[in-house]
């Protein structure tokens, strides 16, 4: 990823910062909390956060006493992140780095971490089977990978139902690419098996399929979703959804989270 996307992510920071706050950006981050947390092994942990922007995936795993370091490439994101840690009392718990993904075995070398988060990143990769050796160097043997991406399984169903697009909805499916509003961009489509697929060919072992927003981008009523009490009764159904089948599999994003074997991509 060269500085041009660098360009678009500072660009649009606003307009993120303001979904993170959405009731819908909250959901996001804990839900991803939750099923992270029942799946790592006891701590404190050295956890390194790829892509992590300004860190609020990273302040939730700091404030439970683990360590954080955020690469990211947009060094406005980092400098957010930083505040952020100041202001909850975690700077000592949290390092940011400016670093590409290509780069990231060169930073910081190979083995170092015990939990690494790739979290809304593998969508923006071409190749996330070339890049996924490099990616995950900096995780130890037995380590464990936190994968977050928009679930293209989904996306028909949404795309019927809060749309109405019947043959938008057709056309999605099995289609590789997406588009993204929010970066006027085009991304790769994931789907949870096609990755559980490359993992298991990287060395690893999917040790939990989750879900995020199984029901939340269904209600069509986004208004609703302000009102504190309803978001309440929703953030407890969402917690309850997330590991139960068949809502994982056509929740707004899956989290797979993998353990990487002694014969993992570049151990």
């Amino acid at each position: 990823m060269g500085e041009s996307r660098a360009d678009v992510f500072d660009e649009k920071f606003g307009e993120f910062a303001r979904w993170q706050a959405s009731p819908w950006g909250r959901l996001r981050y804990t839900t991803a909390a939750a099923n992270l947390t029942a799946n790592l092994p006891t701590g404190p942990l050295e956890i390194l956060d790829v892509g992590g922007g300004n860190g609020l995936d990273a302040l939730e795993l700091a404030a439970r006493g683990h360590h954080v370091t955020i690469a990211d490439i947009s060094e406005q994101s980092l400098t957010e992140a930083r505040t952020a840690a100041a202001q909850r009392g975690l700077a000592d718990r949290v390092t940011t780095r400016r670093a590409y993904l290509d780069t990231l075995d060169q930073v910081f070398g190979r083995g170092r971490f015990d939990v690494l988060l790739c979290h809304n990143v593998i969508q923006y990769l071409p190749d996330p089977v070339g890049v996924l050796p490099t990616l995950v160097a900096p995780l130890r043997v037995s380590g464990v990978l936190s994968v977050i991406a928009p679930n293209a399984d989904a996306d028909p169903l949404l795309t019927a139902v809060r749309g109405l697009d019947l043959d938008g909805a057709l056309r999605m499916l099995d289609a590789p690419t997406r588009y993204s509003v929010a970066y006027e961009t085009t991304t790769r489509a994931c789907y949870p098996d096609h990755v559980k697929a490359d993992l298991a060919a990287a060395g690893f072992k999917v040790i939990a399929h989750r879900g995020i927003r199984s029901v939340c981008d269904y209600i069509v009523d986004d208004e609703r979703k302000a009102d504190p009490e309803f978001y309440r009764k929703l953030e407890r159904l969402e917690l309850a959804l997330a590991a139960r089948a068949p809502y994982v599999h056509t929740a707004r994003f899956f989290h797979l989270i993998a353990e990487r074997s002694d014969t993992g991509a570049g151990a």
